[in-house]
């Protein structure tokens, strides 16, 4: 019984991946979704594909909203509105290079108290589980109207 439990604690999301010529590459998720990604072409990589970087930033990005809207709903917010942009910074720090920012901006419309949303905001930053897992400081400037 307890090894069960351990068990459930225990998730595992993988993907494959199959290089197909210099720096471009596709990415599957079984059988849920594909894509080809690239290298960057700050990084000498082909226009016109997503990047390992735009990924990293979007990961983010998502996992806000997934967590906002999940603890909005047990919280009872109404929520009417929600859009947001996000970017990442990336810069040398001791001779590597690193993501040391990722800003995301929302903009969230609700009819339900808006202390309580700026609360949940506040939570979100400390508690989405991807931006839990980066050591990227991840910032999260909320316009709730």
């Amino acid at each position: 019984m307890d090894e069960e439990r351990k068990m459930e604690n225990n998730f595992i999301f993988s993907n494959t991946l199959k290089w197909n010529s210099e720096y471009q590459a596709s990415m599957f998720f079984g059988d849920k979704a594909s894509f080809e990604f690239a290298t960057p072409p700050e990084f000498h990589g082909p226009e016109g594909f997503i990047s390992p970087e735009e990924l990293f930033v979007a990961s983010a990005h998502a996992c806000c909203l997934t967590t906002f809207i999940t603890k909005a709903k047990k919280a009872g917010i109404n929520l009417m509105f929600y859009e947001s942009s996000a970017e990442g910074i990336l810069e040398k720090v001791d001779g590597q290079l690193m993501f040391t920012k990722i800003a995301i901006r929302s903009r969230i419309k609700t009819d339900s108290d808006k202390e309580n949303v700026r609360m949940i905001v506040k939570q979100v930053e400390q508690s989405a589980l991807v931006i839990n897992s980066m050591k990227t400081n991840v910032i999260i400037e909320a316009i709730i109207e």
